[in-house]
């Protein structure tokens, strides 16, 4: 398979890397902050699967690994400015769902944690939530 690097087509390109559902539930869930592995996992992504993602993020430039000096050692990821700019595309994706592919009636929102991507939650001006 060719590299994105070599795809004209700039849809086609971005498909390369972030078409997968377990690439935007990474990102979806780092929206609200750095996270550790396990935290992530918790989402119901294979251990394996994970940290292949994890790796072509941070390839990617999309994901930080940041690795504290502790004992034992720590490990959270975080999203970069490419990673933030991914939020409209997400917050599109939610639109979408909500209007043309309607989930159970008791969970409307694309999200575990409605306010991540809900209209009604404040941003700023990096599109973090705040509280």
């Amino acid at each position: 398979m060719r590299s994105w690097k070599e795809i004209p087509c700039p849809i086609q390109r971005t498909a390369m890397v972030f078409a997968d559902v377990y690439t935007i539930m990474i990102i979806r869930d780092l929206m609200a902050g750095p996270l550790r592995f396990t935290q992530l996992a918790e989402s119901g992504i294979n251990p394996r699967t994970l940290t292949e993602r994890l790796k072509a993020l941070v390839d990617n430039e999309v994901l930080v690994r940041h690795v504290y000096a502790e004992r034992p050692p720590r490990v959270e990821y975080s999203l970069t400015e490419k990673g933030l700019a991914l939020i409209p595309v997400l917050k599109a994706l939610q639109t979408f769902g909500e209007r043309w592919m309607p989930g159970p009636e008791a969970s409307p929102d694309l999200c575990e944690d409605e306010t991540l991507l809900s209209p009604r939650s404040t941003l700023d001006t990096n599109d973090r939530k705040v509280t």
